[in-house]
C-alpha cells in the first residue's frame, strides 16, 4: 500500500465522496479517512496510518461494497495530505467533477487566495489567538497560533496556497498608506495593516513578514477592531493586579500630572491595562482624553480615539507623528500615546508632560525601572535630568502574561516535576509547594483548543492567562540613584521595600517574578512557565538572599 507523504503525491481524481470524521464530530486527534472519487468511476480509500485497516476503515469498505462502490485503490497519507482534501470539499464542492486533474492542481487552479487567507486567520481567531504564525518551507507551510501566550500548530497546508493567500492580502486587502511595498515579496521584509471580518466581527491585522531560510514567515497580530471592541473594559483586579499594586495605581492616575509608563514584551495586554485605567478617569466624564493609537483596540466610553496608521515616513509626512503634535492643540486634560519607541514620539510625550498633562504610554522594556534605560537610551534619546524628575515620571508598570493552570485537570506539583526543582521553590522562595500545581499534559474537554493535536505535547492543560506585574511609584531616593545611572543599586534600593513573604497578598518591593510567585502558591500557574518566562528559582538567590541580608 503506498504512503502518501505530500499533497503532490495524490493521484488524479474527480472529487471527494467522503470524509471521515465528518466535520462536526473532529477533535484534536489527526486520524482521518477519505474516499476519493477517481477516473474512470475508480474508488480509492486514503487513510493515516493510525486508522488503516482499523474498525472504522473497514467499515466505511463495507458499506461502499453494499452500495456497489466497491474500492480497487489503497493509499495510507500524512495529515497535511487531508488538509488539502478539506479546501476540496470546503471550495470546490460543485465543480469539482467536471474536469480530472491532480487534486493539488484543481486546488491552486480554482483557488481563491483571498478566501483562503480569510479562512486561515478565521482558524486562528474562533480559538482566541493573539498572533497567527503562517511559516513556509519548501513545498509546504504550516500555521501555528499563540494562545494564551503559547504557540500551538492549527494546520499544515501546500506552501502555493499560502503563497497565493498571503499575497493577495498584502497587495489588495492590505490598506494602502500601511504597506512597506507596492506588491508582496517574499524575498523581503514586509508590513502592512490588513482589515479583515469574521462572523460579523471587524479585525486589523498587524502583518509583518521575514525571508528564511528555505522559505519565509507571517505573523499576524490580530487586532480588534473598533466597530467590535466596544465590549465592557476590565477593572484592573479583573485584569489581575492585586490590592497593593491597584492602590499605588489608583493614587497615580489621581495625580494631574507626569507619565504613566506601561512596559512589556509585544502580546503583554500593556494597552490592555491602559484602557482599564482611562475607563477609569473618563467615567466621571469632568475631563477630556484623547487616545491615538495605531490601530485603536479598544473603544472606552468617554475617550477621543484617533486611529493614527504609523508608517515608514519621517517628519511632517508621518500621520502618528502629526496626530501626536495635535494632541497639543486639542485642548485635553490626559492623553494615551500607544507607544513611545523613537526620538519624535519621546519629545511629544515628554513636551505633554512637561505642559501639565497626564500622559498614559506604553515602552517595550524588561523591567519597570528598564522604562528609565529605554526612554533614556538612543532608541529614543531623552535626557536623563528630564526623565528622572518627580513631576515626570508618575509611575512605572512592567507586565508579563503567564498561561493559566486549567482547574479541570490541573495536578499536584509534586506529582509532575522533579523534586529537586520543587525544592529549589522552598528554599530560595520559601514556598509551601503542596500548594502548588501543574497544567496537564494533554489537557481536557474544559480546555483543549480544536484542531490542536495534544500526542506531543506537555503542560498544554491551560485557559486563560494571569498576569505578572510589578509596580513601582518612585520615590526621591530611587530617582536620585536613577539620575546617577546607577540602576543596579536602584534595583535593590526598591527590593529592600519588600515586607510580606512570596506567598503574601503585599506587592511591595516584588518584581514581576514576585506576583508570579503569589500566583504559585494559588495554583493558578504552572512552574513550568514560572520558569521559561522568569528563568529557574535557583537563578534568584542572590537577589533574594541580598535582600534578606
Amino acid at each position: 500500500m503506498a504512503h502518501l507523504r505530500r499533497a503532490e503525491e495524490l493521484p488524479q481524481f474527480r472529487s471527494v465522496m467522503e470524509m471521515w470524521p465528518a466535520e462536526k464530530y473532529r477533535t484534536f486527534n489527526q486520524e482521518r479517512i477519505a474516499v476519493l472519487n477517481m477516473e474512470a468511476g475508480v474508488i480509492a480509500m486514503v487513510a493515516t496510518r493510525g486508522v488503516n485497516l482499523s474498525s472504522e476503515w473497514f467499515h466505511i469498505l463495507d458499506r461502499l461494497k453494499r452500495d456497489g462502490k466497491t474500492p480497487r485503490m489503497f493509499f495510507t497519507a500524512e495529515p497535511i495530505v487531508f488538509e488539502v482534501l478539506d479546501y476540496q470539499v470546503a471550495a470546490n464542492h460543485e465543480a469539482a467533477a467536471t474536469r480530472a486533474v491532480s487534486g493539488i492542481d484543481l486546488i491552486i487552479a480554482e483557488s481563491k487566495p483571498l478566501n483562503y487567507f480569510a479562512d486561515m486567520v478565521g482558524r486562528t481567531i474562533e480559538i482566541g489567538a493573539s498572533d497567527a504564525h503562517l511559516e513556509v518551507r519548501g513545498d509546504h507551510a504550516t500555521l501555528n497560533a499563540r494562545v494564551d501566550g503559547v504557540i500551538r500548530r492549527i494546520g499544515s497546508y501546500p506552501a502555493q496556497i499560502v503563497i497565493d493567500a498571503v499575497s493577495a492580502a498584502f497587495t489588495v486587502q492590505a490598506e494602502e498608506l500601511s504597506r512597506s511595498d507596492a506588491a508582496f515579496n517574499a524575498r523581503l521584509p514586509q508590513q502592512a495593516m490588513i482589515p479583515i471580518r469574521n462572523k460579523e466581527r471587524d479585525f486589523t491585522l498587524r502583518y509583518q513578514s521575514h525571508p528564511s531560510v528555505g522559505g519565509f514567515d507571517v505573523v499576524l497580530r490580530i487586532l480588534h477592531s473598533s466597530a467590535s471592541s466596544s465590549s465592557k473594559v476590565k477593572t484592573l483586579p479583573e485584569l489581575g493586579y492585586l490590592p497593593s499594586q491597584v492602590e499605588q495605581l489608583d493614587l497615580a492616575m489621581q495625580s494631574a500630572w507626569g507619565g504613566v509608563f506601561v512596559a512589556g514584551v509585544t502580546g503583554s495586554g500593556k494597552t490592555t491595562t491602559l484602557n482599564s485605567m482611562l475607563s477609569m478617569l473618563a467615567a466621571g466624564g469632568e475631563r477630556k482624553i484623547i487616545s491615538i493609537e495605531d490601530p485603536v483596540e479598544y473603544i472606552v466610553p468617554g475617550v477621543t480615539h484617533l486611529s493614527v496608521q504609523r508608517t515608514n515616513a519621517i517628519g511632517a509626512e508621518n500621520p502618528f507623528l502629526n496626530a501626536m503634535r495635535a494632541f497639543l492643540r486639542l485642548d485635553p486634560d490626559i492623553g494615551m500615546f500607544g507607544e513611545v519607541r523613537d526620538p519624535l514620539s519621546g519629545e511629544i510625550a515628554q513636551a505633554a508632560i512637561e505642559t501639565g498633562h497626564k500622559i498614559f504610554t506604553t515602552v517595550h522594556a524588561t523591567s519597570a525601572l528598564g522604562i528609565v534605560s529605554r526612554l533614556t537610551s538612543k532608541m529614543v534619546g531623552l535626557d536623563r535630568h528630564a526623565v528622572c524628575n518627580p513631576e515626570f515620571l508618575s509611575i512605572l508598570v512592567y507586565q508579563a502574561l503567564l498561561p493559566r493552570n486549567c482547574t479541570h485537570c490541573k495536578l499536584p506539583a509534586r506529582e509532575r516535576l522533579p523534586a529537586e526543582e520543587l525544592n529549589a521553590y522552598e528554599t530560595v522562595f520559601g514556598l509551601d509547594i503542596d500548594q502548588m500545581m501543574c497544567a496537564s499534559d494533554s489537557g481536557c474537554v474544559h480546555c483543549r483548543i480544536p484542531g490542536v493535536d495534544y500526542s506531543q505535547l506537555s503542560h498544554a492543560g491551560t485557559r486563560g492567562v494571569c498576569v505578572a506585574a510589578e509596580v513601582i511609584t518612585p520615590d526621591n531616593d530611587l530617582l536620585r540613584l536613577l539620575l546617577a545611572g546607577r540602576d543596579l543599586d536602584a534595583r535593590d534600593h526598591y527590593h529592600a521595600a519588600r515586607v510580606a513573604p512570596f506567598d503574601a497578598l503585599d506587592m511591595r518591593g516584588k518584581a514581576a517574578w514576585g506576583h508570579a510567585l503569589y500566583s504559585l502558591t494559588q495554583g493558578q500557574i504552572d512552574p513550568y512557565y514560572f520558569k521559561t518566562t522568569f528563568g529557574h528559582p535557583k537563578g534568584f538567590r542572590q537577589i533574594v538572599h541580598k535582600r534578606m541580608s
